[in-house]
């Protein structure tokens, strides 16, 4: 019961903090920067972050597979259901998504999506 009570005041604790806190971090050397081109992805490190604004161009066969495009080209994005949430997503719809880099050695990188808005 202690335990709970503490993970509890932890929890709550969470909501105190100021708007950002949760995505602070260092920056600086060794942290690899934000990617912000689908061109970057292609040869970015795995984990690597990135933010990219463009459209969601269509549905790939692949599960939770879609291919976007931005000024600088296309790239494979995996988004899952959920992250969409209520949102309904066209072509025509410019997006921001929030991600990072998964590497494989069987297929070109792709971003792994965890958030993602309609800018425009």
């Amino acid at each position: 019961m202690r335990i709970f009570s503490v993970l509890l005041l932890l929890a709550a604790g969470l909501f105190l903090l100021p708007p950002g806190t949760g995505a602070a971090g260092f920056v600086g050397p060794g942290v690899s920067p934000t990617l912000t081109r689908a061109a970057d992805v292609l040869n970015a490190w795995d984990d690597a972050p990135c933010v990219l604004e463009g459209h969601i161009l269509e549905k790939i066969p692949r599960k939770d597979r879609y291919l976007f495009e931005d000024e600088s080209g296309r790239v494979v994005v995996e988004i899952e259901h959920e992250t969409f949430g209520h949102l309904t997503v066209t072509p025509q719809d410019k997006v921001r998504l929030v991600g990072h880099v998964d590497w494989s050695s069987k297929h070109p990188n792709e971003v792994e999506v965890d958030a993602l808005a309609i800018i425009q």
